[in-house]
C-alpha cells in the first residue's frame, strides 16, 4: 500500500507575506482607481449640463415658451424654469401655438432646481447679452435672485430653437474641469476634453461667449 499523501500547512509567516504583499498592492492601487473614479463623476458633470440644456432646448420648442437657466457661480445649484411675459401671464390656463401646428399646454411656473455631485462646482461662465433678452432679465432683477449664492445672468431657450450664446466651466477639488458651450444658432451644446482649471481660465478671451 502507497503511503498517505501529507498536506503542507501555510505557516505563520507566509500568511503574514501574503496579507502584506495584498496590502502594498491596494496601496498601490488604490489611489489609481479613485483618481479614475474622480474624473468619471466630473466627466459625469459636464455630460449632465449638456443634457439639461438638451433638454431646455427641446421644451422650449415643445411648449411654445422661453425657458429661463441660470446657475450659482462658485456652487453647484442650476436652475430651470418657464418665462411668461405681463400679457402672455394674462392667458391663464388657455391653450398656446407652439409653432408646429398644434397646442401647447399653458406652461408650469415650477422653478426646477437641481445640483451638481458634492465637490464639484460651476468655477466659471458667460453668457452673450441680447436685447430681447432684457425684458427677462429685468423680470428676474425685480424677482430677486435665488437664495444660496451668486447666480448667473440667464441662459435663455427660445421656441424658435435658438439660445444664448453662453458656456460655462464646472471643476471639481483637483482643479481638473470641462468646458461646456452652448451654440446660439441652433440651441445645441459640447463638452469640451478635460483640462486643468486655470488652462481653460487664461484661454477664455475678454467678452468671449462662443468656442
Amino acid at each position: 500500500m502507497l503511503p498517505a499523501q501529507t498536506r503542507r500547512a501555510f505557516t505563520l509567516i507566509e500568511i503574514m507575506m501574503v496579507l502584506l504583499i495584498l496590502v502594498v498592492a491596494g496601496a498601490v492601487v488604490a489611489p489609481n482607481v479613485l483618481n479614475m473614479l474622480r474624473r468619471q463623476r466630473l466627466k459625469s458633470a459636464a455630460e449632465s449640463m449638456r443634457i439639461a440644456w438638451s433638454r431646455a432646448h427641446v421644451k422650449a420648442m415643445k411648449t411654445g415658451r422661453i425657458q429661463v437657466f441660470r446657475y450659482e457661480l462658485n456652487g453647484n445649484q442650476f436652475s430651470l424654469q418657464p418665462w411668461t411675459s405681463g400679457d402672455e401671464a394674462t392667458e391663464g390656463e388657455s391653450e398656446a401655438t407652439n409653432g408646429f401646428g398644434g397646442t401647447v399646454e399653458a406652461p408650469d411656473a415650477t422653478v426646477e432646481t437641481k445640483k451638481l455631485e458634492d465637490g464639484i462646482t460651476f468655477a466659471a461662465g458667460e453668457a452673450k447679452f441680447q436685447a430681447r433678452a432684457s425684458a427677462v432679465e429685468t423680470s428676474l432683477q425685480n424677482a430677486g435672485t435665488a437664495e444660496g449664492g451668486q447666480w448667473s445672468r440667464p441662459i435663455l431657450f427660445y421656441p424658435d430653437g435658438s439660445a444664448t450664446d453662453a458656456y460655462v466651466i464646472v471643476s471639481d477639488l483637483k482643479q481638473d474641469a470641462y468646458r461646456i458651450n452652448l451654440r446660439g444658432l441652433t440651441g445645441t451644446s459640447q463638452v469640451s476634453d478635460e483640462k486643468k482649471l486655470d488652462d481653460l481660465l487664461a484661454a477664455i478671451q475678454p467678452g468671449e461667449v462662443t468656442p
